[in-house]
């Protein structure tokens, strides 16, 4: 199959999950079979970049999520789609569609998985913003500051590492919506924290995609912590009466931010972890649905796919 997902120039643990993971579950990919794989990502929507010249190819959706837009997505023959992230995805196709959980779930089937559910917890808390957040402040400097570990959302040290780093935690703190996943897939409590997603990916997007993930493995009424972001008010004011269409504009005052950010991450008390019984439902349907695709894409199951 081919493995389509969103690829950031400078990495992005979420979507970079993709291309480790499904390889080791169903081979390699390659970009000329004729079945396209989704998985990972909140990139469901119309006209999407990564599936419009995909047209009369089969496209294979695997726990992937809805992002919320004004058009409604209409399908074709050409989808397959075998199970969705959540209830708020599968709403946006008027519940035609099964959800179960995000697809990251998946690295549960590896043979592995008992490596990194029983790696020695090297750290107290880990901190994993979203990548867009990283280029504001100095992080290591920061999470050193607070006697946390800094965790990269950019994965510069490959996925393995990333996921390594998850699991010597006792706790995360996340902003990555996939850095809270992977720690609750590893059995890691978490906490959500918000900076610059309302601004970077929408607040829409991303309260959407976080509620329709939460409802999906039963957690309901969390609390995440949010950052502010200050403005430049004589500066905000001008661009505003500059503006034709009144848009407007955030400034960020990295000292205020970084103060009040220290503060938030240091105050965070709640951490979040969904039922055992829950993540092993997810488990038996998820590989219930990688079996059946192996079986139709005649992939050798016995090497690499545990047993539940």
């Amino acid at each position: 199959m081919n493995y389509v997902y969103y690829k950031d120039p400078k990495g992005n643990f979420g979507d970079d999950l993709n291309g480790w993971l499904w390889p080791r579950l169903f081979g390699e990919g390659k970009e000329k079979d004729p079945d396209v794989f989704l998985g990972i990502g909140s990139i469901l929507f119309n006209d999407s970049p990564l599936f419009r010249d995909l047209k009369t190819q089969r496209k294979i959706v695997f726990g992937t999520g809805v992002r919320p837009v004004h058009k409604i997505f209409r399908l074709d023959s050409s989808w397959d789609i075998r199970f969705l992230r959540g209830p708020l995805s599968a709403y946006a196709f008027n519940n035609q569609f099964p959800y179960i959980a995000d697809a990251a779930y998946a690295i549960r089937l590896l043979p592995d998985l008992d490596r990194f559910l029983h790696m020695p917890k090297k750290y107290k808390v880990s901190v994993i913003p979203y990548f867009k957040s990283v280029p504001f402040f100095d992080w290591e400097h920061i999470c050193s500051r607070l006697g946390f570990n800094y965790i990269s959302p950019r994965a510069e040290k490959g996925v393995e590492h990333t996921l390594e780093e998850i699991a010597a935690s006792k706790y995360v703190i996340a902003e990555a919506m996939h850095g809270a996943i992977l720690a609750d897939a590893l059995r890691v409590p978490w906490h959500r924290f918000l900076l610059s997603t309302p601004h970077t990916e929408g607040s829409g997007v991303s309260e959407f995609k976080w509620m329709d993930w939460q409802a999906a493995i039963h957690l309901y009424n969390i609390n995440a912590t949010p950052v502010k972001l200050y403005r430049k008010s004589f500066l905000h004011q001008k661009i505003k009466s500059l503006s034709r269409n009144r848009i407007s504009a955030e400034f960020l005052v990295p000292e205020l931010v970084k103060t009040e950010l220290i503060k938030t991450l240091e105050d965070v008390m709640e951490f979040y972890l969904s039922e055992d019984e829950v993540v092993r439902r997810i488990d038996n349907k998820i590989y219930d649905e990688t079996e059946l695709l192996r079986r139709e894409q005649r992939i050798d199951s016995t090497s690499f796919i545990t047993t539940h």
